[in-house]
């Protein structure tokens, strides 16, 4: 059987079309997205939507020994999911569950991602004054007068 050249140019035509260099590749679960659940093509998640992270408070300012719970927009279900990082661990430490803590001055960037999808950041800018005021406790007399009045 011998195939007519119109049929053959035909079907060279449609292998090139499905073969196009601009089309992303989707391997299923992987996903051509880029959200924080990958796939269902677009710039989102597996129903396309946009899914950024925000940390909030996104900028604080804290003394010496301070700290601030760091929180995100990422929906309960994922919470568990995020992965907290201080840039500058010397000026704020950031514990796993959001935590931040001012160790020394300065300023410092705690970065919130997904473990998932390392992509989607969201930051926080904490900046670090001061030393912590220690009060001491005084013993014995501060002053004052002793008494002397009286009766004889």
């Amino acid at each position: 059987m011998r195939l007519h050249p119109i049929i053959i140019l035909i079907l060279a035509g449609s292998a090139l079309v499905a073969c196009d260099q601009a089309t992303v590749p989707t391997i299923a679960g992987l996903g051509g997205g880029t959200g924080p659940i990958g796939g269902g093509g677009g710039t989102g998640g597996s129903n396309g939507s946009t899914t950024s992270i925000t940390v909030l408070p996104n900028q604080t300012q804290l003394i010496v020994g301070g700290s601030v719970q760091l929180t995100t927009n990422a929906p309960l279900a994922l919470q568990s999911q995020i992965q907290w990082t201080s840039l500058q661990p010397t000026v704020v430490a950031v514990s796993p569950s959001g935590l931040a803590t001012a160790v020394a001055p300065g300023t410092a960037v705690v970065v919130a991602r997904f473990a998932f999808d390392t992509t989607q950041t969201g930051s926080a800018t904490i900046t670090v004054v001061g030393t912590p005021v220690t009060t001491t406790p005084t013993t014995g007399n501060t002053g004052g007068t002793t008494g002397t009045g009286g009766a004889p």
